[in-house]
């Protein structure tokens, strides 16, 4: 008779057990899904690297980055804002991932895309007129849009920043 009652409630046991383990793979794993999703969409907005972080371009060092000047200021249009066409003048400078494996050979072209990458600043800048230049945001929209354009082009991604000295309006 103690075998039994022993029986009994060893399949008891079992059947909770079973029952736990179902609740837990339709219940919580997709509950863990969704949730998962919902931080990957909001890390997305918030452009965060989630992959490895040894490939992020803070991990570089110093030696690993070189920059390239562009040979004269660039003048573009901006957008007009009244009867009067506004231009903005500024220097610019890139910064590259010397450890890219399209370093060596893009960089030599740096300088024959000169005329093909002002382009890219002039598509950047004709969106704003020259009040809206006073707001930090859109210089990083610009620098933004800048950089996808210049990765877009050399169709790679050794160019890690596009940086532009004082804007001189006009």
């Amino acid at each position: 008779m103690k075998k039994n009652i022993l029986t009994i409630i060893i399949m008891a046991i079992v059947l909770i057990n079973t029952i736990l383990t179902g609740v837990v793979i339709f219940v919580i794993v997709p509950q863990a899904q969704r949730t998962q999703k919902v931080i990957d969409k909001v890390a997305s907005i918030i452009d965060l690297e989630l992959g490895d972080p040894t490939t992020a371009t803070g991990q570089l060092s110093i030696d690993d980055i070189a920059t390239y000047d562009m040979p004269e200021k660039l003048t573009v249009p901006l957008k007009s804002s009244g009867d009067t066409v506004h231009y903005a003048v500024f220097p610019v400078a890139f910064s590259m991932d010397k450890t890219n494996k399209d370093y060596t050979v893009l960089s030599a072209k740096l300088t024959e895309y000169n005329t093909a990458i002002e382009g890219i600043f002039q598509d950047a800048f004709i969106k704003y007129t020259m009040e809206d230049l006073q707001n930090t945001a859109n210089k990083d929209a610009i620098r933004a849009d800048v950089l996808k354009g210049v990765k877009e082009l050399f169709q790679s991604d050794f160019i890690i920043n596009v940086s532009f000295g004082t804007i001189l309006t006009q």
